[in-house]
């Protein structure tokens, strides 16, 4: 046989119908193709469902600890309006204890009543309640309240000279602010 007489299934890269593959090449069928097409299908849409599912199971995680947070936050703001609203009791048990003459304060009453003030703050103590310290500060207007601004020997510009009520904090949580006199700078004789 010559070269130009070549069956048509030996020459390279022209395999006919029925033709058997060159050696060493396998002929894939037609159904397994299929088939693989459709298993990098499933593979693709199962790595599309793991991943949605997976940013959904962490926004739900993120959603749970949002709402974890505002009830917490709610529960706190709740917690200290109660609180707010027996400091005026307080403030006037001790504006009674403080008023007391002189001839009545060893009555067993007004020991009775102070007893009750003593309690009351141990209770508010207990509670995670603090007054908001004055004596000695300057003024900072996040934790007090200026009633009077007054000129004062001895003191600078800002100092607290007397506490009018009491403040407290809850932990970093300013309750209820402290109403304080302050003093004011000395004035220039041309004013």
């Amino acid at each position: 046989m010559s070269v130009s007489e070549t069956p048509e299934r030996q020459q390279p890269g022209n395999i006919g119908e029925g033709a058997a593959p060159p050696e060493g090449v396998a002929e894939t069928p037609p159904a397994q193709t299929e088939m693989e097409r459709r298993l990098a299908e499933a593979e693709s849409k199962a790595k599309e469902y793991l991943d949605g599912w997976q940013r959904e199971r962490a926004s739900f995680a993120n959603y749970r600890k949002r709402i974890e947070s505002e009830r917490e936050s709610l529960s706190e703001a709740a917690y200290a309006e109660v609180i707010c609203q027996f400091l005026p009791i307080l403030d006037d048990l001790e504006r009674a204890v403080s008023q007391v003459p002189e001839a009545d304060r060893g009555q067993p009453w007004v020991e009775g009543v102070a007893m009750v003030v003593r309690k009351f703050e141990q209770t508010l103590r207990n509670l995670g309640v603090e007054p908001i310290p004055t004596e000695g500060s300057k003024f900072d207007p996040a934790l007090h309240e200026a009633l009077t601004h007054e000129a004062a020997e001895g003191y600078s510009e800002g100092d607290i000279l007397g506490e009018v009520a009491r403040g407290f904090k809850l932990g970093d949580r300013v309750l209820r602010c402290s109403r304080v006199r302050v003093a004011k700078g000395k004035q220039s004789d041309s004013q």
